[in-house]
């Protein structure tokens, strides 16, 4: 790098710096008339639309490697806080066309004041736009990974909502099952119900299936698995709930429930176990 455009780079990235509050804030203020959510963040956001500019401004004047080490660093920290802050990565997003905008002015004032060759001009511009695209990339690894994590947090807490074994009475208690049953749930089937037994002291334990639409080889199969633990360790299994159309599906796939407690319905199951006295109660 010659002097002179060592020189007209330190100019550059001093005429950036300069003017960072300033663009940071009406970049801040743009997005609020956009997103009126973001009013509630615009102090954070302001100071981390700051850094960006800095951060703008610095590489065009740096090394790809110096560049590249700063724009992970604050992409890293911050795409996390701002996924964290529940922003979205849309409202986000929208704003990048607008640091392209605003720095490119700066950078054809400073062409024109400093005479820049065609070449020249191309090679600042290049910079400028690896740093954009590098700094979305940075940002948005961080922010999709908290959002999917929390995604999968969420559906695991309601899987395990899906699995509510309710105590009736001492020594007594009831799984009612609703929707559908797969891979994930079936697996949680097997670890609450044996979990929650041993916590309860149940020696009695009704699944009710009114809920579950169908029946197919798959959550029979799982449905043995349970039965065959919950006997395992002292629990008599019942199953209740089973309709009309389920008994022909059950007999279609040639499935053997004989061995296994069934009743029509969970007031029939609960009725066989001693539940005589304020059946309405319960059912």
């Amino acid at each position: 790098m010659t002097e002179a455009l060592e020189k007209s780079l330190q100019y550059l990235t001093g005429k950036v710096l300069d003017q960072r509050t300033e663009l940071a804030k009406k970049i801040t203020s743009r997005q609020n008339k956009r997103y009126e959510r973001l009013e509630a963040f615009s102090a954070d956001l302001l100071e981390f639309r700051i850094e960006l500019v800095t951060l703008y401004g610095e590489s065009l004047s740096i090394s790809e490697e110096e560049r590249s080490e700063k724009i992970q660093s604050w992409g890293t920290k911050t795409g996390k806080a701002c996924a964290e802050m529940g922003i979205s990565l849309d409202s986000m997003l929208r704003e990048v066309p607008e640091y392209r905008s605003e720095i490119g002015e700066i950078i054809k004032e400073v062409a024109i004041e400093y005479e820049f060759s065609a070449a020249k001009l191309y090679d600042v511009i290049t910079v400028l736009d690896r740093t954009v695209d590098d700094v979305v990339y940075y940002f948005c690894l961080p922010f999709v990974e908290v959002q999917t994590n929390t995604l999968q947090a969420s559906q695991e807490q309601m899987l395990e909502m899906s699995v509510p074994v309710v105590p009736i009475e001492t020594g007594v208690a009831v799984l009612p099952l609703v929707g559908t049953i797969d891979t994930h749930r079936a697996k949680l089937i097997m670890e609450e119900s044996l979990t929650k037994c041993l916590e309860l002291n149940v020696s009695e334990f009704v699944i009710d299936l009114s809920g579950v639409a169908m029946v197919d080889t798959f959550v029979a199969h799982k449905l043995f698995q349970v039965i065959d633990s919950l006997k395992l360790i002292g629990v008599k299994p019942k199953i209740s709930g089973i309709s009309p159309e389920m008994a022909q599906t059950i007999v279609q796939l040639g499935l053997n429930f004989t061995e296994i407690s069934s009743y029509a319905t969970l007031k029939s199951a609960l009725k066989e176990i001693g539940f005589e006295k304020s059946m309405n109660v319960y059912v």
